[in-house]
């Protein structure tokens, strides 16, 4: 092979086709099955009796994660607003989260008759900074929503003194962070409640669907009573007995087939993460050997500092190169990276923030609960860390191999090394 660098003319390094290693998610015949057997029977609603695919998932979740309770839900937003309504979140209420996320890790919050309040997050996890959700909290805050981002845990320690010293409720959104441990403790179970999700790209992938847990019997019984009518004459307390074939505003019962098919999946899930785990490790620590490259900073509660699929790189090390370039030349290798980075700043979107249709409006239309002046502060300049676009700095992102892969991450480290050996030259284009 030419040790030329592919987006100079010569040969790329990663010759090996990668949609096998890339795959996700993998279904194969039992999924196959497990949905026709129930289209053949036409089960194909209900299915929350004890015995049936939603509360076979349940068990399933509720064994993985650890904890007593367990309720399957249509998707993990609706799985996120169901923890919300659990820890009782209401109309006027003022929920902290970071505004680097998904919308659906917010929407919830607004969907519960509560205002969003959005805090930076710290540069080198991308997770909201404890001590910046203290300065935001008033009379007013009720919880805090912590976003487990992209295989990073949030500092749990650190929020759960944040809320104990100001009496809040914490919901963990673990919808894109399933089988992260925070000091070896799955999260997802570090707060009062949990949404899981099981949309396509997540670990567990029902096509569609979520979960709400907890540890916390009344809150199991508050979420049931939001959306699932059905469960609700057999709850152990009489005040939510008393409501059954009733239900506060929602019909959260997943679908019957995205249940049956999270079954499936759960059957695969410790040796799929293992070795998801495995491959990011290897591809990491092959990399970090290579002069100019390293592991990402991660504080001491992070099991592995390669479990995110990150990795740094030294600009002066390799000649003054910038990461847009560096990109560049390792894709021509063909070596699937991009640079690490953040969703649009929620605080930013013209919900919160407006523009020039005034649509800034709609927000206080639905919420109807702040007079103006007491309305929390959006929009630019109000999150500095959050804004930085070039936060996390130095920071590049690599794929997740879903196969045992050890000769495409041999071809993935010798195209680093490529680019590393040349990137001086690169630099001076």
């Amino acid at each position: 092979m030419s040790d030329q660098l592919a987006l100079l003319g010569g040969d790329p390094a990663v010759t090996i086709d990668q949609d096998y290693y890339t795959e996700w998610p993998i279904y194969g015949d039992e999924e196959i099955e497990a949905v026709t057997a129930l289209i053949r029977s036409r089960q194909t609603s209900g299915g929350s009796e004890p015995g049936g695919p939603i509360y076979e998932l349940e068990r399933a979740i509720a064994d993985r994660w650890g904890v007593p309770y367990a309720l399957a839900h249509p998707n993990g937003t609706s799985a996120l607003h169901a923890a919300l309504f659990a820890v009782g979140v209401g109309p006027g209420d003022e929920v902290i989260v970071q505004s680097a996320t998904h919308p659906y890790s917010c929407v919830p919050i607004i969907g519960c008759g509560a205002v969003p309040v959005f805090a930076d997050v710290d540069p080198n996890t991308l997770t909201i900074d404890p001590a910046d959700v203290e300065l935001r909290i008033t009379p007013r805050t009720k919880a805090v929503v912590v976003v487990h981002w992209d295989g990073m845990p949030v500092d749990m320690d650190a929020i759960l003194a944040v809320a104990r010293r100001h009496d809040l409720k914490v919901v963990e959104d673990n919808c894109v962070s399933q089988g992260t441990l925070h000091r070896g403790r799955m999260c997802g179970t570090l707060g009062d409640a949990a949404g899981i999700s099981f949309q396509v790209g997540k670990l567990t992938s029902a096509g569609e669907g979520g979960m709400f847990i907890t540890s916390n019997p009344e809150y199991y019984q508050r979420a049931a009573i939001l959306g699932h009518y059905e469960r609700l004459a057999d709850l152990p307390d009489e005040q939510y007995r008393a409501v059954a074939s009733f239900c506060f505003g929602e019909k959260y019962r997943i679908a019957t087939i995205s249940a049956a098919i999270g079954v499936v999946q759960m059957s695969h899930w410790d040796e799929r993460f293992a070795v998801r785990r495995r491959n990011a490790e290897r591809l990491g620590q092959a990399i970090a050997e290579i002069g100019g490259f390293s592991p990402p900073e991660v504080p001491d509660y992070v099991e592995s500092p390669f479990h995110r699929g990150w990795v740094r790189f030294d600009p002066e090390e390799l000649g003054g190169i910038d990461r847009a370039t560096l990109v560049e030349a390792l894709q021509a290798e063909g070596v699937r990276v991009g640079a690490a980075g953040t969703l649009r700043p929620l605080h930013q979107h013209p919900v919160f923030a407006g523009n020039a249709a005034g649509t800034g409006d709609l927000l206080w239309d639905v919420v109807r609960s702040h007079a103006p002046e007491e309305r929390p502060q959006y929009g630019p300049g109000t999150l500095p860390v959050t804004e930085d676009p070039d936060v996390p700095h130095n920071t590049i992102t690599l794929p997740a191999l879903t196969r045992p892969a050890d000769d495409l991450i041999e071809q993935y480290a010798q195209a680093f090394r490529k680019v590393a050996a040349q990137a001086g030259a690169l630099a001076q284009r």
